[in-house]
């Protein structure tokens, strides 16, 4: 059931509401509304191995997510200044984001539970926003906080978008820097137990709204307290905590140095007993590294093949591993991000490069960030958030290529109930497009939703398009790769090569070692002269048009 009359919007009719002589008379309506909406949308969802499953079908529910800031000061999700609610998230509909992380603060539920929004507008001295609000959203500036979430919940629910709901922080302000005395228990503002009693109520609150499917236990684990003792005691509290309250959410448990490091549970599980609930998360951006990779200009100075082969390594090696082996688990890459702009050739780098885990293990994933700016943070107000997904007007994509970028990202590619054979799309991860062929038999790039799939013969390493004898061919160098009947000729064989694996190399009728590699003017595949495939510390060209990534499905 959804509730899409006009009469149930709470934001279209905020003027009536607000021209209620009874402020009693609007909370009855709010948890009347709630009420109502808790059973509109159902998302039950649970683990089974390293899945999440949907009960209601016992499929695989791919969760892709959007974060969503409600952490800061104001203590209300972002963007409510810039336009009516129900056309943000329309937004994340139309973008192809099924799940918020929306983020809150602990302080917010035991502090300021029944902080007025506008009272805190006021404190903050950022009469522009209130403005933005009173125009867009005004019923806003009469709630509590814990009200603002209620009706942003309802709307992301009414529109089938679910929630993981993220304890982001303790005390409401921007994360994170390692002396914010927020990063680790027993830090100036973080009190475990305070922060139990947090986890607890929101937990409670949200019981009975089925959009709410996740709650995570803390965001970026930081700072020089941090030690494996009180994570496993503190973190087994309040995943149990959150599991006694609503023993319908999965819960998400992170990990330390800013969620980059899980490893210690290989010698050491977290036993504890969430029935089929436990998720695990993950976070990395081009500046935080794995291992040694702590420099973000690494990008750019170190040949780029072995810099994402590195990388990949590291994060399967601290966080990865939990999706494989007998106890395996989900994962979730819950906040990875880039400079939207495009302008960062660093960010563009590492963004490829983890395009190619992302898909490569078909992970869950939430990007930061679906806002384009902050009410206040840091003390500047209306401030623009340069990785946002939307532009500061929160009416327009930052990045005209977005679409493109993450459409594979977003899709389901393994089915863990399918009985259909396992087969190939072959995917470019710098366009973001997926390998077709054209009409005139040539390979090209476009929508990562066409038909074709390949498949590739073990003993000969031929690349043959599903259901066909016919298979890739080159032609020489320059010259679009096509699909031929000839199999037999010294240039059909293919061979994954250099250290990142996302080469796909052939020889020429002279011996030349050739790579697939996307036209720079048009969308043709062409093969071409490879680019640092050897591990030359000199050759620091950038080799991303030449990769390309045969992407499992049963899908």
């Amino acid at each position: 059931m959804h509730i899409s009359s006009p009469t149930f919007n709470i934001f279209s009719n905020s003027k009536m509401l607000l021209g209620t002589p009874s402020r009693l008379l609007f909370r009855f309506l709010l948890v009347f509304i709630f009420a109502i909406a808790s059973h509109s949308n159902a998302y039950p969802l649970s683990t089974h191995n390293r899945w999440i499953i949907d009960d209601a079908t016992g499929q695989r529910a791919k969760l892709v997510c959007g974060n969503w800031a409600g952490h800061l000061h104001p203590m209300i999700p972002e963007g409510l200044d810039r336009r009516p609610l129900k056309e943000i998230v329309d937004e994340l509909v139309e973008h192809k984001f099924n799940c918020v992380r929306l983020t809150y603060a602990i302080y917010m539920w035991t502090r300021y539970g029944n902080g007025n929004v506008k009272a805190t507008f006021d404190s903050l001295d950022a009469p522009e926003v209130v403005e933005g609000i009173a125009k867009n959203n005004p019923s806003v500036l009469n709630m509590t906080h814990i009200e603002v979430f209620q009706a942003v919940i309802h709307e992301l629910g009414a529109q089938n978008v679910k929630v993981l709901f993220d304890n982001h922080v303790s005390e409401p302000k921007w994360c994170c820097h390692d002396d914010d005395e927020n990063g680790f228990f027993h830090d100036r503002h973080f009190d475990p137990q305070e922060w139990v009693h947090g986890l607890t109520l929101a937990a409670k609150h949200f019981s009975g709204n089925q959009a709410v499917v996740a709650m995570s236990l803390r965001n970026e684990l930081h700072g020089p307290r941090q030690n494996l003792r009180d994570w496993y005691r503190y973190m087994s509290q309040g995943a149990l905590a959150i599991h006694k309250a609503n023993p319908n959410v999965l819960v998400v448990i992170s990990g330390l140095n800013y969620d980059t490091e899980l490893q210690f549970l290989k010698s050491k599980p977290l036993k504890i007993d969430l029935g089929k609930k436990m998720v695990f998360e993950t976070h990395l951006y081009s500046w935080s590294g794995i291992g040694t990779l702590k420099l973000k200009e690494i990008w750019t100075k170190q040949p780029l093949n072995r810099i994402c082969a590195n990388n990949i390594k590291g994060i399967d090696n601290r966080a990865g591993f939990l999706t494989t082996g007998k106890n395996a688990a989900p994962l979730i890459f819950t906040e990875f991000g880039f400079d939207e702009s495009g302008s960062s050739v660093e960010d563009n780098r590492f963004l490829t490069c983890l395009q190619t885990y992302l898909v490569g293990r078909d992970l869950d994933w939430g990007l930061w960030a679906f806002h384009g700016s902050y009410y206040v943070r840091e003390d500047k107000v209306q401030l623009d958030e340069s990785f946002g997904v939307m532009d500061a007007t929160w009416h327009h994509l930052r990045n005209p290529n977005f679409t493109d970028k993450f459409q594979f990202l977003e899709r389901k590619n393994i089915e863990p109930t399918s009985k259909a054979p396992i087969v190939y799309i072959m995917y470019h991860p710098l366009s973001g497009q997926c390998a077709q062929v054209n009409g005139r038999n040539e390979l090209e790039v476009g929508s990562c939703e066409n038909k074709n799939r390949w498949v590739q013969s073990r003993t000969s390493t031929k690349i043959y398009l599903h259901g066909t004898k016919k298979c890739l061919t080159a032609a020489g160098e320059g010259l679009p790769v096509t699909l031929s009947d000839d199999c037999q000729s010294k240039n059909s064989p293919w061979k994954s090569v250099s250290l990142s694996k996302l080469h796909l190399a052939t020889v020429d009728q002279h011996e030349n070692q050739l790579c697939l590699q996307k036209d720079s003017n048009s969308s043709s595949v062409v093969t071409s002269k490879c680019i640092c495939i050897e591990d030359d510390s000199l050759c620091v060209d950038d080799p991303r048009s030449q990769w390309f990534q045969l992407v499992e499905t049963n899908v």
